[in-house]
């Protein structure tokens, strides 16, 4: 928070190859407030490419790869932050747990609405977050505005993601929804 003072910030985090789409998150950048600054965490091979596009796009003072994070620092950005972002186009991405992570910690969430993945059911559209579509920068940075721009909507949004989190995700609501449906299946 003191290296990014006075600024919002937004978390991404994962390998950095195709399917999480953060050259998209890179270029939403372009449309945000010069407050904003988006922090992208991971290791992997498009490292250089998108780093390439943040140097040719003059990105510098808005968008940082922070490269590998051990679990301390990743929890310590999650915390930092004001808000996560999941940038993923395809349908590889299955669920995303980084979702879960960042609900953990009553942060809102902007995600993709993949086909075929669980990644906009675990971000509630207009609950926890705001989904929008793959590989559309502009509708990513339109949307972490809207969320970050209305301290109610704001607010709203970080009590709901905690909230979705203990109600599906923590470990006592997951087992207790694996028994329901375990013994649906043998009451039968």
């Amino acid at each position: 928070k003191q290296q990014y003072k006075d600024k919002k910030i937004i978390f991404s985090l994962g390998r950095l190859v195709t399917y999480k789409g953060f050259e998209y998150l890179i270029y939403a950048a372009e449309y945000l407030p010069e407050d904003y600054v988006i922090l992208i965490g991971g290791e992997g091979p498009l490292k250089q490419h998108l780093q390439d596009i943040i140097n040719q796009k003059q990105l510098n003072s808005k968008v940082c790869l922070l490269g590998y994070l051990d679990d301390v620092d990743v929890f310590s950005y999650y915390k930092a932050c004001d808000l996560y972002c999941l940038s993923s186009i395809e349908k590889t991405e299955a669920f995303a747990i980084v979702q879960i992570e960042a609900m953990s910690f009553s942060k809102p969430i902007v995600a993709t609405e993949i086909f075929g993945s669980g990644v906009s059911w675990v971000n509630k559209n207009g609950y926890s977050g705001i989904n929008v579509p793959p590989k559309n920068s502009q509708k990513l940075s339109l949307a972490i505005i809207e969320i970050l721009q209305n301290k109610d909507r704001y607010d709203k949004y970080c009590n709901n993601a905690r909230q979705r989190y203990l109600e599906f995700f923590n470990i006592k609501s997951m087992i207790d929804n694996v028994l329901v449906l375990y013994n649906s299946i043998f009451d039968k």
